[in-house]
């Protein structure tokens, strides 16, 4: 059980150094980027989906707050951080309503935003260090995407630039899978490993 997890802190390290590495105008102009690809599959990918989870970018994550410019039609929830390392999602009209928690983390407010069940939830966009092309996903290693998507049978949506994505990444059974990846190449179906 020691290997996968000494696997993930070793590539978490390593992702973390590249991240490091990327200037704030290349995170920048790779957002608005991917949110267009994202936006642009209005008549595909997000053909049916009306909710969308999304998350407030922090550190060298990937923005996605232009979407709700770019799909004005859909509803928005994000997540907020609880005790035992569960997320729950609250709708969010504008990304400007989040408010920074005590880690500077933007999140939804309780008494302002409404919660909203995970089954309600059409598809899910989830951060990561580094994801594979056959859905696994490597997290900060909290947990809080793993949980959240134990049960929830909407679509799954990675979000990375192209030096996240690897062939794969070390995941146990628990952990999610997505069944899309978009980088800055566009969006792209998993292929999960047969085993």
């Amino acid at each position: 059980m020691s290997e996968p997890v000494t696997a993930k802190s070793q590539l978490r390290s390593e992702m973390r150094s590249c991240l490091a590495a990327i200037s704030a105008e290349t995170i920048q102009s790779s957002s608005a980027v991917i949110t267009h690809h994202i936006a642009a599959a209005a008549e595909d990918l997000l053909n049916g989906i009306n909710t969308i989870g999304i998350y407030s970018a922090i550190q060298e994550e990937i923005s996605l707050s232009a979407l709700h410019q770019l799909l004005p039609e859909k509803k928005f929830a994000y997540p907020l951080c609880q005790a035992g390392h569960q997320l729950t999602f609250h709708l969010v009209t504008e990304s400007t309503q989040l408010a920074a928690n005590s880690m500077q983390i933007p999140e939804p407010q309780p008494d302002v935003h409404p919660a909203i069940n995970i089954a309600e939830i059409d598809m899910i966009i989830c951060p990561g260090l580094a994801f594979g092309m056959d859905g696994s996903r490597l997290g900060r290693g909290r947990g809080y995407y793993d949980r959240a998507l134990d049960s929830f049978k909407g679509v799954k949506l990675g979000v990375a630039l192209n030096q996240q994505i690897k062939a794969s990444v070390p995941h146990a059974p628990h952990d999610a899978i997505m069944n899309y990846l978009v980088s800055e190449t566009g969006i792209l179906a998993t292929i999960p490993l047969q085993e």
